[in-house]
């Protein structure tokens, strides 16, 4: 009997070490660069390939963030406010009062989950341009996932739900089994990952929005996740 299995390729690994400093979320840009958010420093840090590093001072609880070609943006939750910073090194940034989490690109905009306000915000770099009410109360919005077809992906993570925003602004509710508490979301291909914190699952959902479940141990905590065409990563 032969074994057919590819092998896994082998990758070098490299361990940063920021102590206390509480590294959360990590995007990357086109050039290489790796952006990591401080959580417990209020920094975030952009390293360059070859390993120069450096941090800005964005504030309090910084959480999701994405890199585009114009600019990195971060959601500051424990600040309120949205921290931009330019390809030319500057710092800007727009207040967001409601609890600013998730944050995903819409063309040249983002948009942000406001957890405490259970809103969807659109911003600029010149600031907010629209706001809309979850239509789920107490939903808690948290991250999100731009898909390719214009639409954004949020997960719901206190009413066991997904959200999906589409191109015109409408939302649509994927109700998941009592009990799911999504956090982490990312879109790849067709198909949209979710972490559900609280039933040790990573949840896949196809283009028929149709939801396939991988059961991980019940204490796993799946929290976030990210994923291309060959399948998903996720953090326990």
């Amino acid at each position: 009997m032969t074994d057919d299995t590819e092998p896994i390729a082998a990758h070098s690994v490299a361990v940063l070490d920021y102590g206390a400093a509480g590294p959360y979320a990590v995007a990357f840009g086109a050039g290489g660069e790796m952006w990591i958010t401080l959580v417990n420093t209020g920094e975030l840090v952009r390293r360059t390939p070859d390993g120069r590093e450096r941090r800005f001072a964005i504030g309090e609880r910084p959480g999701q963030l994405i890199v585009t070609a114009e600019a990195t943006w971060c959601a500051v939750t424990g600040a309120d406010r949205i921290a931009i910073i330019t390809s030319d090194d500057r710092l800007n940034f727009i207040d967001m009062p409601g609890g600013p989490y998730g944050i995903a690109a819409v063309g040249p905009y983002a948009l942000v989950t406001l957890m405490q306000d259970n809103k969807l915000a659109e911003v600029s770099r010149d600031g907010l341009r629209s706001e809309v009410a979850v239509p789920l109360d107490g939903a808690y919005p948290a991250m999100a996932a731009s898909h390719r077809d214009g639409s954004v992906w949020v997960s719901l993570n206190q009413r066991g739900a997904l959200a999906r925003r589409d191109a015109a602004g409408d939302i649509e509710l994927l109700m998941l089994p009592d009990g799911a508490a999504p956090v982490g979301i990312a879109a790849a291909g067709e198909h949209i990952w979710s972490a559900d914190i609280a039933r040790g699952i990573v949840l896949r959902v196809g283009s028929d929005l149709q939801v396939r479940d991988f059961d991980f141990a019940p204490d796993s905590r799946p929290h976030a996740v990210i994923a291309d065409d060959t399948g998903c990563w996720f953090t326990e």
